[in-house]
């Protein structure tokens, strides 16, 4: 585990080489991406689903990367992700068409970690 310098702007990608004596890299040439969560919107919908996508905004976002959603801790595959957004379905209610109020709404971009959105959808 290595902590990323500052200085990259979002989205940029840069080749991530290790050393285990300070002189000789690896030549594996791996891309690392610094992507950033701008914010998600809708931020509520119909329950019974038919409120169109929720689209989340930023940048450095990669299929290669294992994106997912996750609505009321269920996690779903994106609709389609480019490098500024991920569109997820607007599933139904677990609770039934006739639900009222807030349910957990997240995002990763990597696959690992949750960007979880402050009051929900």
């Amino acid at each position: 585990m290595c902590a990323s310098p500052g200085g990259w702007g979002q989205g940029v990608a840069v080749k991530l080489q290790v050393t285990f004596n300070g002189g000789d890299y690896d030549d594996n040439n791996f891309i690392f991406t610094f992507f950033s969560i701008s914010r998600a919107f809708p931020r509520s919908g119909p329950s019974d689903g038919n409120g169109g996508d929720i689209i989340i905004e930023g940048l450095g976002f990669r299929n290669d990367t294992n994106p997912l959603c996750k609505l009321n801790n269920t996690i779903y595959e994106p609709i389609s992700i480019t490098w500024k957004q991920i569109r997820c379905s607007m599933p139904k209610a677990l609770s039934g068409d006739l639900y009222f109020g807030n349910v957990d709404l997240s995002i990763s971009a990597n696959g690992n970690d949750w960007h979880d959105f402050l009051g929900g959808f």
